[in-house]
């Protein structure tokens, strides 16, 4: 029996009392026939009268196997991994020999190599190996790694953790970390002296996060990985700006002073630092910096952050993605996971609490959005604002989110420097095998209340007893390293006094009268002007035909599905009969195949954003026999980007901010979300007021982002009608991005490559599509193959007209514009007008108002929405249709009242409504 299976997992990966008897009985019938660890194990256990296994020996068995299992499980619960105010963990398992009746004499005599196979070479028995687990599990570095269901992972990281040995730095590395930690803290001691009162967020009590980064590096470098990208919120952030992004000490003082900081940018132009003309507090913005003293040339980028704590988590996500990806060329996007690298430092109270953490880790081995595995650290604190964390979180540790992920989770003191060194070598080791995040508990404390106005212990009393007489990390840590004789008393004092008189030297070299307080805000030349909509000369007849023969030329076994197959078919009729149309999908279709053409990448997500919500885009086909998948897509000639299409999870938050991070970071990338309807919008609302809408002017950030969010009410309730059009318009401000909502298919092709004209230049703004859901198979909305042709995106679509009969102007956009078409159709009047208005923001005043002055006999002007009053875009425009108002011309609404719901919840009740709406704003007497 020697190398059976079955002996290649005994006690090592908890091999049950039933196995050990059955080998036990094979050892019985022939000692030879067991190996020699189980032989030794056997002979030192004893047997009964009977020949098998005593009581005593069984118990010993079941004793070590128990315990074996519940120190890796559980070592957790009994580490040293609390700086201050340790927890009373209730219900803790023992984790001693007693409690598990084992005999430590027995446990000297078995070999240490039937603990774990990797600890034989290491130890002279099981009682010294469960003693060095013991003390692994449960030192200043805990692991929770048991729960992960892949057995070789488990194995890696149980046989990396257990054989690492002492943390153990030499003198020279000791040095050089208490010296960047003395800066660390040196740099919060004069802020918090020098600027009273100033809020900043300290990160006293967490100060080892900044030699965590700065040993990162060191590790990226020898894995050649040039990239970085940070997400974290407030606390500490202004010291990572200094010492991981190495933002001169002179700037930030400049800041707190009020007095020009960019007068102190390197000149080299490694650092670039983010600002808009509207500006944000300092411990929001982010930077970029270009650094080599590592050995190679390392980009390292702090995302900008506001107030709402984990949302840049994504958005860190997607900007690591965009940096991993290559695009230019056909089909898909070529990816490697250490062109970047993404780090999110999440505080402890929200990582707990907040679902878009939960979100974002769920993307992290999704096709479409990982990143070949995120490190995140928690930079645990202890406490919300006055919140502790019996009443923060239902869990032990602020890390319990990661365990439903399959992922590991390093505690560590963040007192023990060289531990929490250790802590990040491991989880970029875990990353780098597996591609997979991992989780860093970084524990300390708050060393002052949550701003340093405020005073903690009226709340706080017990935790802050015990901050209060805790010595600061540079104390503690330069203590350790003059009893361990690597530096002397004076050594350690004049270090801590360098780093102070270096903040001293900054802070004199500025000019405290030289202060910069703006009266206004001025807005850029480049917002105020308008985006053009120049006539398209690269788009022919003879391109959009071969673009739409290449989408049909399917592999020879490639067996579409009957059905669909009939459908897609007909995208060939408007190249073969003038009559034909083409629908919104197919104008979408041939928008994309030219952009890629033209060289712009294409990106595109949401919830079966594929086949589309409404089956109406069918970006991948699916072969009927086999379920091999074909984009067409991928297969138009001369294209010189990739398209690439997923269908997200559902979930709208932590998507948006993905796709939002990755266009902010590859501006040349058309980028779009789809909601699967447009009211799921409202679960990412964070990131169209925060990022999207702006970010520009508080951060200087840019981005193209487009959004596809199906809106208009069809009988089918309030849920589903409405991608609340108004909250996108109110955020809408200095031309800071563009909404549409349109009813033609050949002015979607155009916005379209319009949007894509102006990627990564001065003009490019986020554009928000209320695109359509009924209307997408509407021959009202569908137009001929010849409007797509010499033409451009028209911001206003007018038919043709007799000025001089108008007397009402209709003003209308999408579905309802649409209705209004079709009755007018079905009941033509030269006195009715109707305008639609297929760009809502920037509003085209200038071209409706040279409509209506050129009108002799208007005397009305009506603007008809489907949306409550309250809601949709009439709140918005009627400042601007007031300005445009010829005089004595009449204004007037038509349309639901106010209502706190979107729409009606019966289909009839819509029908007679939107019935009623159409009548009244097309009838030309007032008493009709």
């Amino acid at each position: 029996m020697e190398g059976k299976a079955y002996e290649e997992a005994p006690l090592r990966f908890g091999m049950n009392l039933g196995l050990i008897l059955d080998i036990h009985d094979s050892y019985l019938e022939d000692p030879d026939s067991v190996s020699e660890e189980m032989r030794t194990l056997f002979e030192s256990l004893g047997t009964s009268e009977d020949g098998g296994l005593s009581n005593d020996a069984k118990q010993n068995v079941k004793g070590m196997l128990r315990l074996l299992d519940e120190i890796r499980l559980y070592g957790h619960l009994k580490s040293d991994i609390y700086p201050v105010y340790k927890p009373d963990i209730k219900n803790k398992p023992a984790l001693d020999f007693e409690s598990h009746g084992i005999s430590d004499e027995l446990l000297k005599n078995v070999p240490a190599s039937l603990v774990s196979p990797h600890l034989g070479s290491l130890y002279e028995n099981a009682s010294e190996a469960f003693n060095h687990l013991y003390e692994v599990y449960t030192g200043p570095i805990a692991y929770e790694f048991m729960h992960i269901n892949d057995s070789k992972e488990r194995i890696w990281l149980k046989e990396t953790i257990e054989n690492q040995g002492e943390v153990n730095f030499d003198a020279e590395d000791k040095i050089e970390l208490f010296k960047l930690l003395a800066k660390v803290e040196g740099f919060e001691k004069y802020l918090h002296k020098n600027f009273v009162g100033a809020k900043r967020f300290s990160i006293e009590g967490l100060d080892t996060l900044v030699p965590m980064f700065d040993h990162l590096l060191k590790m990226m470098a020898d894995e050649n990985i040039p990239n970085l990208q940070i997400g974290m919120a407030h606390r500490g952030r202004l010291n990572v700006l200094t010492h991981v992004l190495q933002k001169p000490y002179e700037m930030m003082l400049s800041e707190f002073m009020h007095t020009d900081p960019m007068k102190f940018l390197p000149e080299d132009g490694s650092l670039t630092l983010t600002s808009g003309w509207v500006g944000d507090v300092k411990y929001h913005l982010g930077g970029s910096k270009v650094r080599t003293d590592k050995g190679i040339e390392q980009h390292i980028t702090l995302a900008n952050n506001p107030s709402h704590l984990e949302v840049v988590s994504p958005v860190v996500q997607g900007k690591t993605r965009a940096v991993q990806e290559t695009t230019d060329h056909n089909g898909l996007p070529e990816l490697d996971f250490n062109r970047s690298l993404a780090v999110m430092v999440h505080g402890d109270a929200a990582f707990a609490a907040q679902g878009v953490v939960f979100e974002a880790l769920n993307l992290g081995n999704l096709k479409g959005y990982t990143t070949g595995g995120s490190i995140h650290v928690i930079a645990n604190n202890r406490i919300g604002f006055t919140t502790e964390e019996s009443d923060a979180r239902s869990m032990v540790h602020a890390s319990g989110a990661a365990l439903s992920f399959n992922l590991p989770v390093f505690h560590v003191n963040a007192d023990k420097p060289e531990h929490v060194l250790r802590t990040i070598e491991l989880a970029l080791k875990y990353r780098q095998k597996f591609n997979k995040d991992a989780v860093i508990n970084l524990v300390g404390y708050r060393r002052y209340g949550h701003n340093e106005m405020d005073e903690p212990s009226t709340t706080n009393p017990m935790l802050y007893k015990e901050v209060k007489s805790h010595d600061t990390i540079e104390h503690a840590y330069g203590n350790q390293l003059v009893e361990e004789n690597i530096i002397s008393k004076e050594e350690k004092e004049d270090i801590i006094d360098e780093a102070f008189k270096a903040m001293r030297k900054a802070h004199d070299k500025i000019d405290k009268n030289d202060t910069v307080i703006k009266s206004s805000i001025e807005v850029p030349e480049t917002m105020k002007e308008g985006l053009p909509n120049d006539e398209d000369p690269e788009i022919t007849h003879e391109r959009l035909k071969d673009i739409n023969d290449s989408l049909f030329n399917y592999p020879e076994d490639f067996t579409v599905f009957k059905k669909l197959k009939q459908v897609l078919d007909r995208r060939k009729l408007p190249f073969e009969d003038d009559s034909a149309l083409v629908d919104w999908a197919h104008a979408e279709a041939l928008a994309f195949a030219t952009i890629n053409q033209d060289g712009t990448p294409i990106r595109l997500t949401g919830q079966d954003s594929q086949r589309g919500t409404f089956a109406h885009r069918h970006a991948v086909l699916h072969d009927s026999e086999t379920g091999e998948e074909y984009i067409p897509l991928h297969h138009v000639p001369d294209a010189k980007a990739t398209f690439d299409i997923y269908n997200s999870p559902l979930s709208e938050a932590a998507v948006v901010g993905f796709d939002y991070g990755y266009n902010v970071e590859n501006k040349e990338a058309m980028v779009i979300w789809e909601a699967q309807y447009g009211d799921f919008a409202n679960m990412a609302q964070v990131y169209f007021d925060n990022f999207m809408s702006s970010g520009n002017a508080k951060w200087g950030e840019t981005s193209g982002f487009t959004l596809f969010l199906p809106h208009g009410q069809e009988g089918q309730g309030s849920e589903h009608s409405s991608a609340r059009l108004e909250r996108f318009l109110h955020l809408c401000a200095t031309n800071n991005m563009t909404v549409a909502n349109m009813t033609s298919t050949s002015n979607y092709f155009h916005l379209l490559r319009r949007q894509a004209k102006y990627l990564n230049t001065d003009k490019m703004r986020p554009l928000v599509i209320m695109s359509p859901k009924s209307l997408l198979r509407n021959q009202l909305v569908s137009d001929p193959i010849e409007n797509f042709i010499g033409n451009r995106f028209r911001e206003i679509i007018v038919e043709d007209y007799d000025k001089s009969k108008v007397k009402k102007v209709v003003l209308a956009h999408g579905k309802m514009a649409v209705d209004l078409m079709s009755h007018q159709d079905e009941n033509p009047s030269d006195a009715v007008l109707l305008i639609r208005v297929e760009q809502l923001y920037p509003f085209p005043g200038d071209a409706i108002k040279e409509i209506l002055e050129g009108i002799e006999n208007l005397d009305e002007v009506r603007f008809v929405q489907e949306e409550p009053k309250n809601m949709g875009a009439y709140s918005s425009v009627l400042p601007k249709i007031l300005d445009i108002l010829p005089a004595n011309v009449k204004r007037s609404y038509v349309g639901r009242p106010v209502s706190s719901s979107p729409a009606e919840g019966d289909a009839e009740t819509y029908k007679r409504i939107q019935q009623n709406i159409i009548e009244n704003a097309m009838k030309v007497q007032e008493d009709e």
